[in-house]
């Protein structure tokens, strides 16, 4: 668990600083920058310590480019034109559908199901999680008029999709970081030509710099990688769980840092829905070491 609790604080510091770096730079120029450093570094890395490399993207060429286009391209695209426009709690915690989305998508292309108990927990933290939204970001944000409400919840969807792509690669034996690194490069040259189009927003400023250094290697190099490599031993339903802490983390990092006011009530919501996605992670370990005993 708590190496679940490390990769969900990274995930979460990733997303406030992708944020906060939208203020200093274009966000399609900067993801372009970002995923084609990490993706180069990620790939050199692989060649070099991994010289038996075997990546057989022709025999599996449907789940590579659902993994690549849904777990990288799109997602990565698409949270550029929203992550300048909703607050970072809010994009946490639309996040935090992956889990019930990726398993819908799994129970219905795979015939993978969970039991009525956690079938239930991960409903009720789901709810309880739009349920904080509701009542933070008031009904004018929730009523869905804006269009980056829909476009996240889309992005959820493209990841749920990938991330499910990406677990079936990695359980034929297709190497995760490679996985990775492709789906960054690809993600950089495009987001990069994207960019050409507007305006470029850039700054030399040291600290925003420093700050791409540690999105860099906190989302992309660990978070990022580190569950790509999990999927061949965890459930994508269960590592997607990396993301529950992130509503809480980030509210109390937007609290103390930006000085936001969060209402009690978000947070009483937020525990008991925090509680629900724990109490998932340790009824799915027990049914893991069940099996394996079996």
């Amino acid at each position: 668990m708590w190496f679940f609790l490390l990769l969900s604080g990274s995930y979460a510091i990733a997303i406030c600083i992708s944020t906060l770096l939208s203020y200093y730079y274009s966000s399609l120029f900067i993801t372009g920058l970002r995923c084609l450093i990490s993706g180069a570094l990620i790939l050199m890395v692989e060649f070099i310590y991994n010289k038996s490399l075997n990546i057989q993207i022709s025999k599996y060429k449907t789940g590579y480019f659902l993994a690549i286009v849904f777990g990288f391209v799109m997602p990565l695209t698409l949270n550029c034109l929203v992550i300048e426009h909703l607050p970072a709690t809010e994009l946490s915690i639309i996040a935090i559908t992956q889990p019930i989305l990726i398993y819908l998508l799994a129970a219905y292309f795979f015939s993978e199901h969970l039991n009525k108990k956690q079938l239930l927990l991960l409903i009720t933290g789901t709810i309880l999680a739009f349920s904080a939204v509701v009542i933070e970001a008031g009904i004018e944000r929730i009523s869905l008029i804006s269009w980056q409400e829909p476009v996240a919840l889309f992005d959820a969807l493209l990841l749920a999709v990938g991330w499910l792509s990406i677990e079936r690669l990695v359980r034929l034996n297709e190497s995760a970081n490679s996985i990775a690194g492709i789906g960054f490069f690809l993600t950089g040259i495009f987001t990069m030509l994207l960019s050409a189009s507007k305006p470029i927003r850039f700054t030399y400023q040291l600290s925003p710099l420093f700050l791409l250094l540690i999105l860099i290697l906190v989302g992309d190099l660990f978070t990022t990688r580190i569950r790509a490599q999990m999927s061949k031993k965890y459930s994508a339903t269960l590592l997607s769980l990396i993301c529950i802490f992130t509503p809480f983390i980030t509210a109390l990092n937007e609290r103390i840092f930006n000085h936001m006011q969060y209402s009690y009530k978000f947070f009483l919501i937020i525990i008991p829905s925090l509680l629900c996605f724990i109490a998932f992670y340790y009824e799915e370990i027990k049914i893991q070491n069940k099996n394996i005993s079996l």
